[in-house]
């Protein structure tokens, strides 16, 4: 092995997946392994169980970790998990202090190292090459909802991890306003994640079915052709999206590409299509010929916190 070797991690709500980059094989993860967090009682024990599994455990190894939460001080808490992450613990069982960044600010570093192959164009502009020069903005959504950007700075581009799904709902349409008023009358938070991720789609289907819930958020993607209520669900879902993604590309300057990610994301494909997201994402008064020329692609990969990570390590 190389003397760049380096050990990358995906750390999320109910599990962490581990990798290995650099050296002579390149920045492309591998020896990739997965543990739950129902198995382990800290972050540390399933690290030492995979250093362990590969004959590292002695080994110098610096890091990224990319995690799902604000990567903040030496003690960095996972959202909705009951892990946390020590910096020092990490530094203690590889020797080499870690370096931390947000899920989101992940995704988006490793647009730079995706091929043409992995962006599906959608209605608008085709994307083109992500590369320093270039603003983008990368908007993830699965069992939350992640958002990054990515800004030139000289020759680089620089992520920008943020936790812009966290900014309140604005109601725009009949709809969306049943929504918001009956996420009021439950008590609930009022953020744009409240609506677009998979939980999302189960409350948004509960307030406007008045009431009945649903499994799981696959109910409602693929409940569209027979049930109307998944249909507005849906409908509501892409068009709310279309205009925070044109919020994002005001907010960050992101003239050079929106793109979408997540499970969530994937599976509304044929549905991102649909004229309303264009239309939502482009009313912005002053900015709608700006924004008509903003590209927008989603992203046909599962794998973009461990590359990231890895692209991180590239750029250190």
């Amino acid at each position: 092995m190389g003397e760049d070797l380096a050990l990358v991690a995906d750390i999320g709500r109910q599990s962490v997946r581990f990798g290995l980059t650099g050296g002579e094989e390149g920045l492309a993860p591998r020896d990739v392994r997965k543990f739950l967090t129902a198995e382990h009682p800290t972050f540390t024990s399933a690290l030492v169980a995979y250093l362990s599994g590969l004959g590292l455990q002695d080994a110098r190894l610096p890091s990224v970790l990319a995690v799902a939460g604000a990567a903040r001080g030496d003690l960095i808490n996972l959202t909705g998990s009951r892990w946390y992450i020590s910096l020092s613990g990490v530094e203690a069982v590889l020797r080499v202090r870690p370096r931390a960044l947000n899920e989101c600010a992940a995704n988006a570093l490793a647009l730079t190292l995706l091929p043409a192959s992995a962006f599906t164009q959608l209605h608008g502009p085709a994307p083109g090459a992500v590369a320093p020069g270039g603003n983008y903005v990368v908007i993830g959504s699965g069992t939350g909802l992640g958002v990054a950007a990515l800004v030139s700075h000289g020759d680089r581009l620089v992520p920008v991890q943020s936790e812009a799904g966290h900014m309140a709902f604005a109601p725009a349409t009949p709809d969306e306003r049943t929504f918001a008023q009956y996420c009021a009358a439950k008590g609930l938070a009022l953020d744009v994640e409240a609506l677009l991720s998979a939980p999302g789609l189960l409350l948004a289907y509960e307030a406007l079915s008045g009431g009945t819930r649903l499994a799981r958020p696959e109910d409602v993607t693929r409940g569209i052709g027979r049930d109307p209520i998944c249909a507005a669900v849906v409908r509501m879902f892409v068009e709310h999206l279309g205009a925070f993604a044109g919020d994002l590309a005001l907010a960050f300057g992101a003239w050079d590409g929106v793109f979408l990610s997540g499970a969530i994301s994937r599976a509304l494909h044929p549905h991102l299509v649909d004229p309303g997201f264009r239309r939502r994402m482009e009313g912005k008064a002053a900015f709608r010929r700006q924004l008509g020329e903003v590209p927008v692609a989603l992203v046909n990969r599962n794998d973009l916190e461990l590359l990231g990570a890895a692209a991180a390590h590239g750029n250190a």
